[in-house]
């Protein structure tokens, strides 16, 4: 009983908070090529949400579709400026819209692959009501989206053979959401990570798991890695994996000594507000920092006290 009041709680400050913490730019997508026939589309209109393109000897693998079915058919058309050949996969990184609702316009892959928490979040009712609160930011083009789970799913690990590439497929556990997935191309050195990487930015934590995300980010930080897509912000080396990993300790540490020293969820978000928002000045979305507060307090507090 006491787990499912707090999966009530958290959904209701999930949707309170993606209100204010979603803050919808006009940023000029660019494309930058990281390798070569390896792209990735930075920022965007709606949206800044990243996508990657692989162009291999067989055919495209795209990984995240961004926000609507325009936002996505922009994706396609930088697609077809580089090669004809057709779309092999569509990977999802998680389940949120701004990564998935453009599905619909790669469907002509025939293979959307997820983690398979991904195609629970997105089919039947779960995806209706996810695309209906996305709708709430007043987005053009969400009328337009169908929504398109992912049809071929796996649950730990899975291996893509593509052309020249070789992908792994990774979902260490719980971070960013229930359904995270990393690739890791070891061949190139790097790793698309999706939304367990924000560079340069604040994260969203309304459905991340601060524990599991700190561990799944170890585990990226030690693979053979030159070269780190993350899910927002620009292209980078390791070192925004230690960035991210240290905000999240660093978060994690400040919000544990607020409940051990027995401050409420607002004494704490007054108390650390300032504190994080000066160590981190240099980031955006700022704004995210007491809905942060507040997804950790209560994952701490619901622990210490099951």
């Amino acid at each position: 009983m006491v787990r499912k009041k707090m999966q009530i709680v958290v959904s209701v400050w999930v949707l309170a908070g993606l209100l204010s913490v979603f803050p919808w730019t006009q940023a000029v997508a660019k494309t930058v090529e990281v390798f070569p026939n390896v792209f990735t589309i930075v920022h965007g209109e709606g949206i800044d949400s990243n996508t990657t393109f692989i162009i291999t000897k067989d055919g495209v693998i795209v990984v995240d579709t961004r926000v609507s079915p325009a936002e996505a058919k922009k994706v396609m058309a930088e697609i077809r400026k580089r090669t004809d050949l057709p779309l092999l996969y569509t990977i999802n990184t998680h389940y949120h819209g701004d990564h998935t609702f453009g599905n619909q316009v790669f469907s002509g892959s025939k293979t959307i692959i997820a983690h398979k928490n991904v195609r629970r979040s997105l089919t039947g009712e779960a995806g209706h009501d996810h695309l209906e609160f996305f709708k709430t930011f007043k987005l053009e083009g969400l009328d337009e989206v169908t929504v398109t789970p992912p049809n071929m799913v796996f649950e730990k690990n899975m291996e893509v053979y593509a052309g020249e590439y070789y992908l792994k497929l990774i979902h260490f556990g719980r971070g960013h959401t229930d359904g995270d997935l990393f690739i890791h191309l070891p061949t190139l050195k790097a790793v698309i990570a999706g939304d367990l990487i924000f560079n340069g930015q604040f994260p969203y934590m309304g459905d991340g798991y601060v524990d599991e995300w700190i561990d799944a980010l170890d585990f990226i930080e030690n693979e053979d890695l030159e070269i780190v897509i993350p899910g927002h912000g620009a292209v980078g080396g390791k070192p925004i994996i230690i960035a991210m990993k240290h905000y999240l300790l660093n978060l994690k540490t400040l919000v544990k000594e607020q409940i051990e020293n027995g401050a409420s969820l607002k004494q704490a978000k007054e108390a650390l507000n300032p504190i994080l928002k000066e160590k981190y000045k240099n980031w955006g979305k700022p704004e995210r920092i007491d809905g942060n507060i507040e997804r950790t307090y209560m994952e701490l507090s619901f622990k210490k006290n099951s």
